[in-house]
């Protein structure tokens, strides 16, 4: 049998619904959000891509030898929704930097958030209804943030959503990462019932040790157990459609079912990330260093202490202030608040941070007295201001340490870090 003719004859039922109330669950705070409530995409969130070359990995097709040319034109938003839009073309669409892989057959639509909405962790969700169809390939997904730096599989990839028409009720996650060579990691459920053509929900929950996959709510087959450093990093958000490519076996632009005169949409209400915790009941002093220093110490082993300062450099992330480590020179400065009184339990910090540069250390960190050792998270490059958080780390005796410890062994005034708006958040 033609496969496909599978999802076209055979009747697999459906599940329709308007759109969908979506709950993350006790202890998910929302941090970022797009409801499609305008006319236009929000350039404040979204990059579109205007070929079939990606200029954040630089390859061509996408590295999966897809059909579509993505334009601007085929992602638009209205009626509270972000709308991809599938055409098959004669018009032999080719970008100059991909002329050895032949004329796209079809326009789609390609967006993602590099550069704008990065984090790290939390639950990501969306509203999304796929079109059905052979050689549909709609996708929710994210890729590391130093992708442009490092390649592909070494940034990690998360798929949240893919789908394929001759598995029509299957919702499919996968991650993939370098171990020696590419390596991956797969689950997937079926919902009972034609995923395409209605609205669902998909999501991942993200943690530094787990990952669970949801299709409306539900848990989606296997957990995945990892320690991968591909994902201990900011990862960034990405929507298409594609058609064909290597998932159907490369197939040949006249077998996909979009016949000429047509077209297909893949349809998005909302897009949310949620961070776990909430308020721990204690403010921090200064959080966003808007009075200079006050409330904020600063420890150096080697007489550099002048390494950190607020200031209004570049801006803040809110506010006019940040904190700073720099210098031309050599140095090492912890810059940290001590809250005492705390309640038992298991707490960790948050901050929004820029860097750039090179350093021996560079951590966003928390201890539970001066001389224990911190849980910490390493901070990365990031041209924008990104969310990052610490572990958690169990707080019995009511005190802990939070700041940034930062080491520069060679001077580069070339080298930055910028950190603002810090929270202490209990579990």
């Amino acid at each position: 049998m033609d496969p496909s003719a599978l999802s076209e004859e055979v009747d697999l039922g459906s599940h329709e619904q308007a759109e969908l109330g979506y709950n993350p669950g006790a202890g998910w705070n929302l941090v970022w959000q797009d409801e499609f409530d305008g006319t236009a995409v929000n350039g404040n969130n979204w990059t579109v891509l205007t070929s079939n070359w990606d200029p954040v990995t630089n390859n061509c097709n996408f590295g999966t030898g897809e059909l579509e040319f993505p334009r601007a034109q085929n992602v638009t938003v209205g009626g509270g929704k972000l709308v991809i839009t599938a055409e098959r073309t004669s018009d032999n669409p080719v970008d100059s930097r991909c002329t050895g892989y032949g004329a796209r057959s079809f326009y789609s639509g390609r967006l993602h958030t590099k550069g704008k909405v990065e984090r790290q962790y939390g639950k990501v969700a969306a509203s999304i209804k796929i079109p059905s169809g052979y050689g549909m390939w709609p996708a929710f997904w994210t890729l590391g943030a130093n992708v442009s730096n490092v390649g592909w599989p070494s940034s990690g990839e998360i798929d949240i959503l893919e789908w394929h028409s001759n598995e029509p009720t299957w919702m499919k996650s996968a991650t993939h990462w370098y171990n020696g060579g590419q390596a991956d990691w797969g689950t997937g459920q079926s919902g009972g019932y034609n995923l395409a053509d209605s609205f669902h929900t998909y999501e991942v929950e993200w943690t530094a040790s787990s990952m669970v996959f949801r299709l409306d709510g539900q848990r989606v087959g296997a957990t995945y157990y990892h320690n991968e450093t591909e994902f201990q990093q900011p990862h960034y958000l990405i929507l298409n459609l594609a058609m064909g490519g290597n998932w159907y076996g490369n197939p040949s632009p006249a077998s996909i079912a979009l016949p000429a005169g047509t077209r297909k949409t893949m349809e998005v209400e909302w897009v949310r990330w949620y961070q776990q915790g909430g308020s721990s009941g204690v403010s921090l002093t200064n959080p966003g260093f808007e009075s200079d220093m006050t409330g904020w110490a600063t420890w150096s082993p080697n007489g550099t202490e002048a390494a950190d300062f607020s200031e209004t450099y570049n801006g803040g992330r809110s506010g006019a202030y940040h904190l700073t480590h720099w210098s031309a020179s050599p140095f090492e400065v912890w810059t940290y608040q001590t809250r005492t009184g705390l309640a038992t339990g298991n707490y960790k910090v948050r901050a929004w941070v820029r860097k750039g540069g090179g350093f021996d250390i560079a951590r966003l960190q928390a201890k539970t007295c001066g001389s224990c050792g911190p849980v910490f998270t390493n901070l990365g490059t990031y041209g924008n201001w990104t969310l990052v958080e610490t572990p958690a780390i169990y707080v019995s005796g009511g005190t802990l340490e939070l700041g940034f410890h930062t080491r520069a062994g060679v001077g580069n005034s070339a080298n930055f870090i910028h950190m603002d708006d810090v929270e202490l958040i209990r579990l």
